[in-house]
């Protein structure tokens, strides 16, 4: 009777919160199935929709816009290794963020969900837009939009979510492309985030 009285209500209370817990996993998980992003032209028109997955599925099928944000601090460029879970240049190294653009999404809010994801403790990060382009390989076909965000602050990058994160030099990026070790957009990026740089830190010394 004492273990009925006493244990009992406890155990339910646990099993209940693992239980919901479990709800909310799943109900999460179906979400993010449904997720829909916009199917573009390469003027970034919205000429239909699909699902996240399927965009996935149907590799270059369709073209779906990508945000991508380049950390820039004190001249160099933060890099780190992409999940093992990208269709895209698995572990290769790359930029720290990128994602999907949602369906009816303005390009503000897919950027202030990407950075508020990533640095949700940070209010102060507004990544400034560099360029669109179009990238398309056997794998995926996306229209890419590049921005970029300086931060001075280094250790606001020593983050659990960047692995193997560390700053570039742009002598040591030079020294490594076209061999196989960057992510191909990055490749396609450069020139334009070196010059980025260059402009930077030419200002900043004035």
């Amino acid at each position: 009777m004492w273990v009925y009285f006493n244990l009992l209500p406890g155990l339910i209370f646990l099993f209940s919160i693992l239980l919901n817990q479990v709800v909310i996993n799943f109900f999460n998980s179906m979400m993010a199935c449904l997720e829909y992003v916009p199917i573009v032209n390469e003027r970034g028109d919205v000429i239909g929709k699909s699902l996240k997955v399927e965009a996935i599925s149907y590799k270059n099928t369709y073209i779906n816009p990508v945000i991508r944000i380049a950390v820039v601090s004190n001249g160099r460029l933060f890099l780190c290794n992409r999940s093992q879970e990208c269709i895209l240049d698995k572990g290769k190294t790359d930029i720290p963020m990128e994602c999907y653009l949602r369906y009816r999404e303005t390009l503000k809010e897919g950027v202030a969900r990407v950075v508020g994801h990533v640095f949700p403790n940070l209010t102060d990060i507004e990544p400034t837009f560099s360029i669109m382009y179009h990238f398309e390989n056997k794998i995926t076909n996306r229209l890419i939009y590049l921005f970029v965000v300086n931060m001075d602050d280094e250790s606001v990058l020593c983050n659990p979510r960047f692995k193997n994160g560390k700053l570039w030099t742009l002598q040591q990026m030079e020294q490594n492309l076209k061999e196989n070790f960057f992510c191909e957009c990055l490749e396609v990026e450069y020139e334009y985030l070196k010059d980025i740089i260059y402009t930077t830190e030419k200002y900043k010394g004035s």
